[in-house]
């Protein structure tokens, strides 16, 4: 459905409409959410800055400009999700007065887990670049753990659809990362 539709329905009837455009963007605003929350956060934490940024959304609509909306719902969910990580990221502080504190991680393990998340990032621009719907596929899949019949609800696809989807994206993604010279 395009922008243009959407902005039709939400003129005729602001409630369908706001229910077209999350059902419409629902899993791109989940993937930009998942990204950046998914080292600080629940899927509940996630869950909820996704619904959080559709309520901006929908009480800004009016204001976006024609043509912008796929991008202004990128910025927004780019800017909850940091916000989030920030916010949970402060909870997790410990004092080194505490008792929990324990001893500074050595430059080994620094270095791993940089490497690590390096390497993450890799897999998942590979994935993003996959284009929609086989990245949402994939981290429907393999991230949250979904079955293709959970996968098919979320998609309005058939679950046969999704696992031959499914698979032919796993196979894009490895040649991919085969390229890159990553396997996992």
């Amino acid at each position: 459905m395009t922008e243009q539709q959407i902005r039709s329905i939400m003129r005729q009837d602001r409630e369908q409409g706001c229910t077209t455009l999350f059902e419409e963007y629902y899993n791109y605003v989940y993937a930009i959410v998942f990204r950046y929350v998914r080292r600080y956060g629940t899927s509940e934490d996630i869950e909820e800055c996704v619904v959080d940024v559709f309520a901006q959304v929908m009480e800004h609509f009016p204001a976006i400009r024609e043509g912008t909306l796929k991008a202004y719902l990128a910025s927004t969910a780019k800017n909850r999700a940091l916000n989030l990580c920030r916010t949970l990221g402060a909870r997790r502080t410990v004092s080194i007065d505490s008792d929990g504190f324990g001893e500074l991680a050595d430059a080994q393990d620094v270095a791993a887990g940089a490497e690590q998340r390096a390497l993450t990032k890799q897999v998942l621009d590979c994935i993003e670049s996959l284009g929609q719907p086989d990245s949402s596929l994939i981290l429907q899949r393999y991230y949250l753990g979904h079955s293709a019949a959970e996968i098919a609800r979320t998609l309005h696809m058939n679950p046969v659809t999704v696992r031959t989807r499914l698979h032919r994206a796993v196979k894009r993604l490895r040649t991919m990362l085969h390229d890159l010279d990553i396997t996992l």
